[in-house]
């Protein structure tokens, strides 16, 4: 299933390595610069990649050369980086004052420009299909060529990395991730509209990287105890 193939991209220590050095650098890299920076040999990178494309973590576009031949593929980060640290008592505080204004709204925009600020590729549709072979385009052609499966895959690797523990279960015409472990689960029985706003606002902006105006995205809070769930559709099967 793709949440155990997201999970499993990160379980080899190598892997993330090469992960972590491209968040770094902060601009996408080619193969041959990875290797270099990882000490692994090109080959096992080029593995490595195609993983973590697979599992939703990057994305492959193509970046012109200085000189003649054809286009370099190079790979960019769309996940964004989970910052450890309690930080509880500040996350309810700053719900509490949301909370008496217009939270949800303002929530949701707060996920999308964190995730615009960490994982920038995530919210540029220019770097969005993924899938080995994929070169960068457009929003037309994303929104052509990007597959619910895609977005998904592509939403799933962010509630991982995120710490959500993430699992896709069968539903009928959507795409649909159960969120089986919310970070702030305390905060947000107090203040669902916006931990589950800021929530929203990071799914909304992660399918959206993917392919403008393709798909819809909604979190629904506590179908379960302590589950929360994820759907998403595309836009023109409603």
């Amino acid at each position: 299933m793709a949440d155990d193939m997201t999970y499993g991209a990160l379980a080899v220590a190598s892997r993330r390595r090469v992960l972590e050095v491209l968040r770094q650098a902060g601009t996408p890299q080619d193969a041959t610069a990875l290797a270099r920076a990882t000490g692994l040999h090109p080959n096992t990178v080029r593995f490595h990649l195609k993983v973590l494309i697979d599992a939703g973590y990057l994305v492959q576009a193509s970046a012109p050369r200085s000189g003649p031949g054809r286009p370099q593929a190079v790979y960019a980060v769309v996940t964004p980086a989970a910052e450890a640290g309690g930080y509880a008592l500040l996350a309810e505080m700053l719900a509490g004052q949301l909370d008496d204004r217009d939270g949800s709204a303002l929530a949701q925009r707060a996920g999308r420009r964190w995730l615009h600020r960490t994982a920038p590729a995530a919210a540029d549709a220019a770097a969005a299909p993924t899938g080995p072979g994929r070169a960068a385009a457009g929003p037309a052609t994303a929104g052509a060529t990007a597959t619910l499966d895609e977005a998904a895959v592509r939403a799933t690797a962010l509630f991982a990395e995120l710490g959500f523990d993430p699992v896709r279960t069968p539903y009928d015409g959507a795409a649909r991730i159960e969120l089986h472990a919310c970070p702030f689960l305390d905060v947000a029985r107090r203040h669902p509209d916006v931990v589950c706003g800021v929530h929203l606002g990071l799914l909304r902006g992660t399918v959206d990287g993917l392919a403008p105006q393709a798909f819809d995205a909604e979190l629904y809070p506590f179908v379960r105890p302590g589950v929360c769930a994820a759907e998403i559709r595309r836009r023109e099967s409603r």
